[in-house]
Order: structure tokens, then sequence, then C-alpha cells
């Protein structure tokens, strides 16, 4: 899931996320950032006690909105202190039955681009979280971060990953099948790298009221060494959240396929 922003969450939609969660069995919950609406702290405190009381182990990793909006010389000098502050008991990395995970931070306090909310790959890190990948001793790696490298197939917003091509290419060539990102607020899934060399790329939608051409919504992935399955949870307002299949489609030889 992405895009809880709180401070314009939507309050029906998260009710119902904890009480459907249980019945999904799922090993581990990733929150691909956006905790917040304006980096309030008041927001931050929200999230991380919604969070808290999820149940199964949380990742996360923060957004642009998860910067102080409203005070210029912190986004710039110290961008990030109240996610830590509030929510650094979320780790960005684990290991869950054999498959690494994986968090990459691509939001920034300030760019100097005329939209600094857009995202941006810092190559090293992205080095590192490939070195990460490449030491686990399992057979898959997830790695989760808020921007889409590249624009989501029919999204209603287009994106500007800074370095975002280049970040495609070296991860398609890496032991990481899966990227997981939020930011467009909608559910899309596409496969991405030069037809040898592939990975799947995946967005989920928003659990705010700051909808895009959909309801409110989160995705399921059911992963393993030679398959991956994603459905979203779209939020019905009467009957809760209900499923639609997004796809499946075949891991092999380090690379996803069409099913």
């Amino acid at each position: 899931m992405a895009d809880l922003h709180f401070g314009a969450e939507n309050k029906s939609a998260l009710e119902a996320v904890k009480d459907i969660l249980p019945s999904l069995g799922v090993d581990a919950v990733i929150v691909a950032g956006d905790m917040t609406q304006k980096g309030r702290r008041e927001e931050f405190d929200a999230a991380s006690t919604w969070l808290s009381d999820l149940g199964p182990p949380v990742l996360g990793v923060p957004g642009n909105h998860d910067t102080p909006l409203l005070n210029m010389v912190d986004r710039v000098k110290a961008p990030f202190k109240r996610y830590e502050d509030r929510l650094g008991w979320l780790p960005s990395s684990s290991s869950l039955k054999g498959a690494a995970l994986f968090g990459l931070n691509t939001a920034r306090g300030w760019q100097a681009r005329r939209n600094w909310a857009e995202g941006s790959v810092n190559l090293d890190q992205l080095g590192g979280a490939i070195e990460y990948a490449h030491a686990h001793d399992g057979w898959g790696a997830v790695l989760f971060c808020h921007h889409p490298f590249l624009s989501p197939p029919k999204a209603p917003l287009r994106i500007a990953t800074r370095r975002g091509q280049r970040a495609s290419e070296q991860l398609s060539k890496s032991p990481y099948t899966l990227l997981l990102a939020g930011h467009v607020h909608v559910p899309r899934a596409q496969i991405e790298g030069d037809g040898h060399h592939t990975y799947l790329s995946v967005t989920c939608g928003t659990l705010s009221t700051r909808l895009r051409d959909g309801p409110a919504s989160f995705n399921v992935v059911d992963l393993s060494p030679d398959a991956v399955e994603i459905t979203a949870h779209r939020f019905e307002t009467d009957s809760g959240f209900a499923p639609c299949s997004m796809g499946r489609w075949a891991i092999k030889g380090g690379s996803v396929h069409p099913h």
C-alpha cells in the first residue's frame, strides 16, 4: 500500500483495511511512502498509531509528502527528521520466507526543478540495494520505493523520476523481480526491461481522499519462486473492499514474463 496521506486520509477505508487484513493472511505490509499529507507532526503520530495496530510486520519508506511542506528551511536541511522521529521504528529492509525486501528513498525535500515532488534515484544507493539482493541467501528480491522509475501505462499522472531510465535498466539486470511503488494513486502493473532481463513494476492506489481515476485501494502481492500474482482490493463504500485481479506473471531465470 501507499499514499495513506494522514491529514487527508479516508477514515472509512482505513478502518476497512484493519477489518479485512486478518482474513488475507499477509506475511508483511509494505507502505511505499506518503504516510502524511503535509508532513505535520500530528499526521505522523496518527500514521504511526494506525500502522502499529495492523498486526503483521510493517516496512516503509518516506514519500515527497513526508517532508515538512510548510517549512522550507527544514525541507532543505532536514527533510526527513519528522519521519525518522515518529516512524523511524519502521524497517526499510527485511528477509521474509526466502525473499529479500529492500526500501529505497526516492523522495526529496527540495530539487532544482519546477516540480520538486518528482522522484529522484540515487544510483549509488540503488547499487547498495542490488548488492544487498546479491548477498541474500534466498530465492527472490523485492524493491520498494515511493516513485515508479518509469511512468506506469495509462496512469492519470505522468512522472519524471530523475535517473529513472538508468535505474530501470540496472534493476532489470539485478536479482530484483518486483518494484513496488505508489505516488500515482492507481493500481498498475507493467513488465519493464529489454525482453531478456525484466522486472515487474507495480503501483498501488491510495487510502486517502485524494483519488485519481478510481476508488481507494491497496494491493496484495502473492510471490513465489516461479510466479507472482497481484490483486487490487478496491474500496466499495457499502461493502468494504472487493478484490480485482491485476494479473499473474511467470518468473524464469530471474526475469518476469507474461503467464
